[in-house]
């Protein structure tokens, strides 16, 4: 673990981001407290307030009007899954 103060950081960012790929990066500020500078990969997934709140409505409102999907009684996980990706 690598800890940096934030003057430290801001005049290295470079390095840090760098670093940050192979070790946990810690910043410290006295004003806000500490972070962790960690990398995005392509598999996280990264969205905005805005958007989660529109797809929570969206996602109510489907359930609001019946469009749900449902496990049959003894299918299992796998079943359902293949169902739900075969159906048009």
């Amino acid at each position: 673990m690598i800890i940096v103060t934030s003057r430290d950081f801001r005049a290295n960012q470079r390095k840090y981001f760098d670093l940050a790929r192979t070790n946990d990066v810690i910043i410290t500020s006295r004003a806000f407290g500490s972070y962790r500078l960690v990398p995005v990969s392509k598999d996280d997934n990264v969205i905005d307030d805005a958007a989660l709140d529109a797809k929570i409505k969206k996602g109510i409102e489907e359930y609001s009007k019946g469009k749900v999907y449902k496990m049959n009684e003894g299918e299992d996980i796998n079943g359902y899954l293949g169902r739900l990706l075969n159906e048009d």
